[in-house]
């Protein structure tokens, strides 16, 4: 496939192409806009990934310093927003507790092979000092957090599968020393945590490892070099029709 000039990957566009081949070489060779539905199903989704980008911008400004009850005016009167505010407000450690150092919405970015990896992380919590009450752990610690606004709860084996579970932690390994003094982030002092607004007490973590960089560095690179090997004939069609349905 012939990638746009200083292209650059991420967690979306590597699973755009584990999804369906096809889909990533009308998104980002063609650079085709997908088509709008017009009916129930897909105009109800549009508007619920409308609130989870207000949740997000509203957490964003949380860790910007702007007071919870001038926040929570934003949202009143909207039943679902409130009650995810309310149990992100309900968190025990986001209180500025001693040591912490809060990156939200921020962006990184290493080179690999011969393009660019980059991701942006909904919450980078570092803690040079052992941190309390959240997130149990030692000190020194680089904590992952990413919003999810989804209806259910997705099953662990599912998280465990998404690029987004690989790629941040060993971005964050890669490129994570600008947010540390200067000092590399060692995998073994990464977690990543999934928290959930209408599953508050239920968060997916991960923890991080050498050996599953070293891992996680082999995929990646094997899965950009498929990609730029591949020639620009049609791509293979994913089967699973349900990736595409939205």
């Amino acid at each position: 496939m012939t990638l746009p000039k200083n292209f650059q990957f991420s967690q979306s566009s590597l699973q755009d192409y584990v999804d369906c081949q096809r889909r990533f070489q009308l998104r980002y060779i063609q650079r085709r806009a997908w088509p709008a539905l017009d009916s129930a199903p897909a105009l109800e989704s549009e508007l619920f990934m409308q609130r989870g980008a207000q949740f997000h911008h509203l957490a964003h400004q949380y860790f910007l310093g702007i007071p919870t009850e001038k926040l929570a005016r934003q949202i009143e009167g909207d039943e679902m927003l409130e009650r995810w505010w309310q149990n992100f407000t309900n968190l025990q450690g986001f209180q500025n507790p001693e040591g912490l150092r809060a990156r939200p919405e921020i962006s990184l970015s290493a080179p690999l092979g011969e393009f660019r990896l980059m991701a942006k992380y909904d919450l980078i919590i570092i803690f040079p000092s052992p941190p309390a009450p959240l997130p149990e752990g030692e000190g020194g610690k680089a904590t992952i957090f990413d919003w999810k606004t989804s209806r259910k709860r997705p099953k662990r084996e599912w998280l465990e599968k998404k690029l987004q579970t690989r790629v941040y932690p060993y971005l964050l390994t890669r490129a994570g020393a600008q947010l540390n003094g200067g000092q590399p982030i060692a995998p073994e002092q990464i977690e990543m945590i999934y928290w959930f607004t209408d599953f508050p007490d239920q968060p997916a973590r991960f923890s991080y490892s050498e050996e599953q960089f070293a891992t996680d560095e082999a995929y990646l690179s094997g899965l950009i070099g498929e990609i730029k090997s591949r020639g620009d004939d049609p791509a293979h069609l994913t089967e699973d029709e349900f990736r595409c349905n939205y």
